[in-house]
């Protein structure tokens, strides 16, 4: 009979993953956040390609966090 791992204990390689998101999404938001407030502060020009990825990454993890929040909720 062979030993199948038990499905409630989550892998290293998910523990690993979920560590590196829980650090890496606020990190890369707020490095996002500095350089737009710093760039309306100081009168800088900030390149297009700059804000065409920080705005839709923001964006996109403020939905998906409200949109969780908002199902854990509602228990669905």
């Amino acid at each position: 009979m062979s030993q199948q791992p038990n499905k409630s204990t989550p892998s290293l390689v998910e523990v690993f993953t979920q560590l590196f998101r829980s650090i890496a999404r606020p990190a890369v938001t707020i490095i996002f956040a500095a350089v737009i407030a710093q760039a309306v502060i100081d009168r800088i020009e900030v390149p297009q390609w700059f804000l065409g990825l920080s705005i839709p990454i923001i964006s996109w993890w403020f939905a998906e966090r409200t949109i969780t929040r908002v199902k854990g909720k509602n228990g669905s």
